[in-house]
């Protein structure tokens, strides 16, 4: 034996498959890692909406806490009694062409206006309705059902400085 070794191809060298290996099941190790945190994170965010949608359920009147209460506030019925009423008649109504007359029914109720109902009309808008339909909506809303504009005349005050 002369000392000389042949490389006949069949050696394993530790360089080759087992880097590439390794490479793998790294990529394959992080993307799972990946994956189980995604899945955490939306379980998490899942329990957290849940929770807090439970407790938006408004409180009992003996509670103290007043955030969750929606007050909307209509129009007074001192100021009610200002605003216009008239009984209907289709003469009155034929003359009257200086204010919006929502044509011959009450937007509120839907029905036709007749002789004898009490009609009442908003100052700023003209609008016209019966007068048990617009005073049960002020209570409830400030604005005109049709036009959704304030009945109450606007002061502006200008100061001067």
């Amino acid at each position: 034996m002369s000392g000389t070794t042949t490389d006949t191809g069949d050696s394993y060298t530790t360089a080759g498959p087992d880097k590439a290996d390794g490479g793998i099941s790294y990529v394959l190790g992080l993307t799972f890692a990946i994956i189980i945190l995604l899945i955490t994170l939306s379980y998490a965010s899942y329990k957290c909406n849940r929770r807090v949608r439970s407790s938006s359920v408004p409180p009992d009147d003996n509670d103290n806490n007043h955030q969750f209460r929606n007050v909307t506030r209509g129009v007074d019925d001192d100021v009610l009694k200002t605003f216009k009423t008239f009984v209907y008649s289709e003469d009155m109504m034929s003359q009257k062409d200086d204010h919006d007359t929502n044509g011959s029914g009450c937007s509120i109720c839907l029905a036709d206006y007749k002789a004898a109902d009490v009609i009442r009309l908003l100052p700023v808008c003209g609008h016209l309705f019966h007068r048990q339909c617009i005073d049960t909506w002020l209570k409830v809303h400030a604005t005109c059902p049709v036009c959704r504009n304030s009945p109450l005349p606007v002061k502006l005050s200008i100061q001067m400085s």
